[in-house]
């Protein structure tokens, strides 16, 4: 029953909109301010006793752009292959600007320009991946990223470079 569910009624009832298989979830969502572009990132994710298995081609990125009657997976310039866990936000300030926090062999921080339809890799910056896995724009400038990792690392750049200033995650981050 893993997937994103959605309801019309207040929690009365839901309907499952996102579903990739029984292994895969759905570890993170946002909503741009239209309220029917969303963007998901599916998880590959089994616990079991004596162990997980965390990965695999379950996890990826998509977007719906019709409130999640329909969506579609984002591959252009995203890392092919077994993915971990995904991270995702839109730039409020900017919402054509989306970045993705993705694990993978060949992952890192990922910027689209476009709204999710094409992808560039910024940096290999992704420490911990499957602890953390979270992204976050500042309201105001569409280049300012912070990575609230083991240590928090916060770019001015669009995410190609990143610091670890000191103290805690500032303010003006979603």
């Amino acid at each position: 029953e893993r997937g994103l569910y959605r309801t019309h009624d207040g929690g009365a009832s839901w309907k499952k909109v996102l579903g990739v298989d029984v292994n895969t979830g759905v570890i993170d969502v946002a909503i741009a301010d239209d309220g029917r572009t969303l963007f998901a990132a599916t998880y590959e994710r089994r616990r079991r006793a004596f162990g997980f298995v965390g990965g695999g081609p379950g996890s990826g990125l998509w977007r719906t752009r019709d409130g999640g009657d329909s969506w579609m997976r984002l591959t252009k310039g995203l890392p092919a292959g077994n993915t971990g866990r995904i991270g995702v936000a839109i730039a409020k300030s900017n919402p054509s600007i989306v970045y993705a926090v993705i694990e993978n062999r060949k992952g890192g921080v990922f910027r689209s320009d476009d709204g999710g339809t094409t992808w560039k890799r910024q940096s290999r910056t992704n420490e911990r991946a499957n602890y953390y896995g979270q992204i976050r724009v500042d309201l105001t400038n569409p280049d300012r990223v912070c990575l609230p990792l083991t240590n928090l690392h916060l770019s001015i750049d669009g995410g190609k470079t990143f610091t670890l200033p000191v103290g805690s995650a500032p303010v003006f981050f979603d």
